[in-house]
Parts: structure tokens; C-alpha cells; sequence
């Protein structure tokens, strides 16, 4: 059975432009999952397929006993870093889930990226396991490049019945209208690490989405991993 996310997922995507330093990012990753983080995404398209590797493998021992680690794009990497799972790109040659799933297995955690209800439908049936779908508001990372505001992910949660993750311009301050539109859950990048105290961002971003409510307090800190989960067909809290 594929690993469950929480009800109310905060996700964190790694950014070496952002974080070069890999000790530093190190700390920051695990300064968020002590404040709420519970899936981080280990994105690094410009390290070679090694350097992946060994980046995966720190924040899986850094932290994979609090939280889920998916690799971004590589499911090779994500076998032999020992994450989660794998986090691929809507469309290209390395987009397919049935061939990701065939490498890592039935249990692994794979997830896509979408940016339309229709890419949305199309991922959910070919088994991903959750959805990031973006980009929600306007961003740095994409700037002038189109938003589909709330409408977008509550369109995408109204379709599908696996997790849709909102992604893109997401802050303490437009989160929880993210959550009430539809969504599993929410996915930053700066908004975290490109933040002084990635700790104290966390538990801001963590509080709004959540309307205050916590999974349990420092739960992530201890070791204890509580709160609602579902997969996909279940119903959320």
C-alpha cells in the first residue's frame, strides 16, 4: 500500500540556488520538519545524477525518520538514496509513473506535477499517488507566467480523488485559502528555506494552513509522527 500523507500536507522543495551549501540546507530541512513540515521534495536538476544521489541520501538520513522524502525526477535516485518515493514532471520522457512504479514498487510514494484540471485527471489515472498542482499565485521562480489562483485548485481537487498539493506564490498569508479551496495541502520553496529562521517560518506557514491546529506539538521534534492521513478515495478531516 502506498505511505499516506497527512490530511493537511506542508511540503518543502529543495533549491540550491537559494541554499548552495548543503550543510546549511541540511539544517534548514530539518529546522522545517521540526516546525511541520512532513513531505520534502529533493529537487537538484543541476547536480549530476551522483551528486543527487549523495544530497537524497543526507536529507533521507537527516530527517526520513519525521517526514516523507521524495526525489525529484530521477526514480533510480530515489532507489538508491532510500526516499519515499519520486516526484516526476507533467510531460517528457521521464514522466511515467507505470515505469517509476515498476522500479520502485507498489509501496513507494510518487507523486506529478500538474499545471491544468485535465493533466490533473490524467495523472490521477495512471496512479499517482498525489498532485502538485501549480502555479497558484504569481511567483519569483515563474515570474509573469500565468496563475490559476484557487479556482485552478479547486477545479483539480473536484476531479480527482487522490491528494492535489498547491504550489507557487504560497505564504502564511494566502495558504489557508489554498486549503478551503480544496487542497491535501500546500508546497513552498522560499517561503522556508529562503527565510533567516526556517523553523519559526514553518510553524507560521504550518498554523495558518491548518487554521492553528497542529499534529501534535514539537511531535516532529520527539520523533512521533501523529495527525490525520489518507491516500487517495479517502476521506479527508
Amino acid at each position: 500500500m502506498t505511505a499516506l500523507l497527512h490530511a493537511q500536507t506542508l511540503a518543502l522543495v529543495t533549491d540550491l540556488e537559494l541554499i548552495p551549501g548543503w550543510d546549511e540546507l541540511t539544517e534548514r530541512v530539518r529546522a522545517a520538519v521540526r516546525g511541520g513540515v512532513d513531505l520534502v521534495q529533493v529537487r537538484a536538476k543541476t547536480l549530476s545524477t551522483q551528486e543527487q544521489k549523495e544530497l537524497a541520501s543526507l536529507l533521507v538520513s537527516a530527517v526520513g525518520a519525521h517526514a516523507r522524502v521524495v526525489v525529484n525526477g530521477d526514480p533510480e535516485v530515489a532507489k538508491t538514496s532510500g526516499a519515499d518515493g519520486v516526484h516526476l514532471p507533467e510531460s517528457g520522457a521521464g514522466a511515467s509513473i507505470s515505469r517509476a512504479r515498476a522500479l520502485l514498487g507498489p509501496d513507494a510514494l510518487i507523486g506529478k506535477s500538474v499545471h491544468s484540471v485535465q493533466a490533473a485527471v490524467a495523472a490521477a489515472s495512471e496512479g499517482a499517488a498525489y498532485i502538485i498542482f501549480g502555479t497558484v499565485f504569481p511567483t519569483r521562480s515563474h515570474a509573469g507566467g500565468p496563475a490559476s489562483g484557487t479556482t485552478g485548485i479547486a477545479g483539480a481537487a473536484n476531479a480527482v480523488s487522490v491528494p492535489v498539493i498547491g504550489i507557487g506564490g504560497i505564504t502564511a498569508q494566502n495558504c489557508k485559502s489554498v486549503i478551503d479551496a480544496g487542497a491535501a495541502g500546500v508546497a513552498v520553496i522560499g517561503a522556508i528555506i529562503g527565510e533567516y529562521d526556517s523553523y519559526r517560518a514553518t510553524r507560521a506557514l504550518h498554523s495558518a494552513m491548518t487554521g492553528g491546529k497542529s499534529h501534535a506539538p514539537d511531535a516532529h521534534a520527539s520523533g512521533v509522527h501523529v495527525g490525520s492521513t489518507y491516500a487517495g478515495g479517502a476521506t479527508r478531516e
